[in-house]
């Protein structure tokens, strides 16, 4: 059961981090054509330097939280559907505009490289614990 346990909080981090570093907030050039936001901002809304990376972690957290008391029995796809869906809510055309581009292989191949070696280094430490 702890293995079990382990390995969800596992891959939550591991897929925190790949949407850490895909979805990693940009300063926004024009903000005047932002629709309202619903329970929180995109991605892009949080400024791009230290406190504004702290804010995001804050808010992914709360979010995420908020979604497992209201899903107890959610999985990580779950999770990932529902987070898609709140852009989409939310018109967070650059947060999907980034997803569309990892999802069809146009990302930043140096990137996506580092995010495949991320959770497989994540995986590999993973099995060696266990």
């Amino acid at each position: 059961m702890k293995n079990k346990l382990a390995f969800f909080v596992f891959l939550i981090l591991v897929f925190g981090a790949v949407f850490f570093i895909l979805v990693m907030p940009k300063i926004r050039t024009n903000t005047s054509s932002i629709a309202p936001r619903i329970f929180s901002k995109c991605p892009d809304d949080f400024a791009n330097d230290d406190a504004g990376e702290a804010e995001y972690l804050a808010a992914i957290n709360k979010w995420t939280n908020n979604f497992y008391d209201s899903h107890p029995g959610a999985s990580l796809g779950d999770w990932g559907r529902a987070r898609h869906q709140f852009w989409v809510e939310n018109n967070c055309t650059a947060a999907l505009q980034r997803y569309q581009e990892a999802k069809s292989g146009k990302a930043d191949p140096a990137t996506m490289e580092q995010i495949h070696n991320g959770i497989q280094d994540a995986i590999n430490d993973f099995n060696r614990k266990n």
